[in-house]
């Protein structure tokens, strides 16, 4: 299971770096199209909108696995060893409580947009379920990984 969540963890942070590298393709080929050989394209903003999307929400586990996010400690710290334990515990069951329900949320949207075949109104007509699944897909990494985190502090027998 935690080598599941590991694999899983890795693959969004991955696909968020294939966003980046997409972006920078996307971005390049614009600026050569429009400066270059004078013919920019109509729907290189478009694309680089859903690989922003992508970089934001795919690479939430891996960013929380590596303590990336921003914390606030200045009353843990002056906390007891217990305090700040219960009060890690506490935050990984939040944490595992929004991205779940977040990504519950993100996976009926992207259901209602794959069923019902929704688009983008461009000409590039861009199925909107792919860019909407990388909300769904980043909070059930951060998920399954703040549950690794709170299996993890059961197991070493953290202080509480």
């Amino acid at each position: 299971m935690l080598s599941f969540i590991n694999l899983f963890s890795l693959t969004t942070y991955r696909l968020a770096q294939v966003a980046v590298i997409g972006t920078l393709a996307v971005i390049s080929f614009e600026v050569a199209a429009r400066y270059v050989f004078n013919s920019p394209t109509q729907s290189s903003l478009e694309i680089t909108e859903y690989f922003l999307v992508a970089m934001g929400f795919l690479p939430l586990a891996a960013i929380y696995k590596s303590n990336g996010h921003v914390s606030v400690e200045i009353v843990t710290m002056l906390l007891g060893p217990k305090s700040q334990a219960v009060c890690r515990k506490l935050a990984l069951l939040i944490t595992l409580s929004f991205s779940l329900l977040v990504a519950w949320f993100g996976f009926d949207l992207t259901l209602h947009a794959l069923q019902t075949k929704t688009a983008s109104s461009s000409l590039l007509s861009f199925p909107m379920w792919i860019p909407y699944s990388s909300i769904p897909l980043g909070f059930l990494a951060l998920a399954l990984e703040s549950l690794r985190q709170l299996f993890e502090s059961a197991a070493t027998k953290e202080t509480v």
